[in-house]
């Protein structure tokens, strides 16, 4: 049983804020079904953000986690633990979007830099880098996982790889229709731009 004087106080207090985050985020499911995230209040639309993001955080390979991700749990730290889902709902980490929040032991990543693509394997000699805008490419056990990256920084060493972007997209979320429709007023709008730079060269 979870008590403060067995797990200590911290543990304690932060393991009942994330029931509570996740119990109201459960409650507002319905009417964001119904009504969109738009119409909620600024302090629900918050406790959407974090309860989504604490979700991608606990996806990671925790023990305890096993039985609701079916992925080998891999040791971390509880002080660790603890330190990640606070900053979370205190909000020191609502600035980042959900999708950093994406954590997964792979086999292999293949990202795109603006010295153009690097192959990162286990053992991979610690690097800093940028990050383009382009494909990220991620091997799970012989799939491939690809998202969209819109330019960031990435950092590897220890056989981890940390990445922070701008924004992503993972590829089977990305609808088509929309893509294109993107591309073409991207493409308007470059044209566009172009135009008055000719026009500017002229005068």
């Amino acid at each position: 049983m979870l008590q403060p004087r067995i797990v200590g106080e911290q543990h304690y207090e932060t393991a009942q804020s994330v029931k509570q985050t996740l119990q109201r985020y459960k409650e507002l499911q319905d009417i964001i079904a119904i009504l969109g995230l738009d119409e909620l209040s600024e302090e629900d639309r918050l406790t959407v953000a974090r309860a989504r993001k604490i979700e991608r955080f606990l996806s990671q390979p925790f023990f305890v986690a096993e039985v609701f991700t079916g992925s080998p749990g891999k040791y971390v730290g509880l002080a660790e633990t603890i330190r990640g889902l606070k900053l979370i709902l205190s909000g020191e980490l609502d600035g980042l979007p959900e999708q950093a929040f994406y954590l997964v032991e792979v086999k292999e990543i293949i990202l795109s830099t603006n010295s153009g693509q690097i192959g990162v394997l286990p053992n991979h000699a610690p690097i800093s880098t940028a990050v383009d805008i382009g494909i990220l490419r991620i091997r799970l056990n012989g799939q491939w996982l690809t998202m969209a990256l819109m330019g960031g920084f990435a950092r590897i060493g220890n056989n981890e790889i940390t990445i922070l972007v701008n924004d992503a997209e993972k590829g089977s979320d990305i609808d088509p229709q929309e893509a294109q429709q993107a591309l073409e007023i991207a493409e308007a709008n470059l044209r566009k731009a172009e135009g008055k730079r000719q026009r500017l060269r002229q005068i």
